[in-house]
């Protein structure tokens, strides 16, 4: 682990921001770096327990009042910043490329793995293999991830993804 000399103490990230970058990746990245990471979203419990165990600091909702949001951020950066918790129970751990290439192929864009690998600027070959890898981990803690759709809900039951009915209500897409 390298902390960058560049890496900013605290970093604010919108917890629906439709990207090829899932939140949990985000979060798991910026703590990776030294950065504190502070979340703001409405409140969604898994996606809320994913970013904790990726080391994310605070779940701020947009509802709360501009002086109490500046205020909690303050805090956050005048603080120590909170170790991860132990994953024991966390299920599968995924490589960052493995959440990447599974939270995108299974996306509502939903593109196929040739394509998804052209954007991405890796081999087919490559994406197919961390998709596997990602898929047996999933198999290796009895879950079933057979077809696109079984995967998409088990990343979403973790937390890794947003569900799309959850967009939808949020009319983020």
């Amino acid at each position: 682990m390298t902390k960058w000399d560049f890496s900013a103490a605290v970093v604010v990230v919108d917890a629906y921001l439709d990207d090829h970058v899932p939140l949990s990746l985000k979060v798991r990245a910026l703590y990776d770096v030294g950065s504190s990471a502070i979340i703001v979203g409405d409140p969604d419990e898994r996606l809320q327990h994913r970013t904790a165990l990726e080391g994310g600091q605070l779940w701020l909702t947009p509802e709360l009042g501009t002086a109490e949001i500046a205020e909690q951020i303050c805090t956050v950066a005048d603080a120590d910043r909170r170790d991860r918790p132990a994953l024991d129970d966390a299920g599968p751990r995924f490589t960052d490329r493995e959440l990447q290439i599974m939270a995108a192929y299974t996306s509502r864009r939903a593109p196929t793995a040739k394509a998804l690998a052209r954007s991405l600027g890796i081999s087919i070959d490559t994406t197919r293999s961390h998709l596997r890898s990602g898929r047996r981990k999933y198999e290796n803690a009895g879950v079933d991830v057979g077809s696109r759709q079984r995967l998409q809900q088990a990343l979403v039951d973790d937390g890794y993804v947003v569900d799309i009915d959850r967009w939808s209500e949020l009319a983020r897409w």
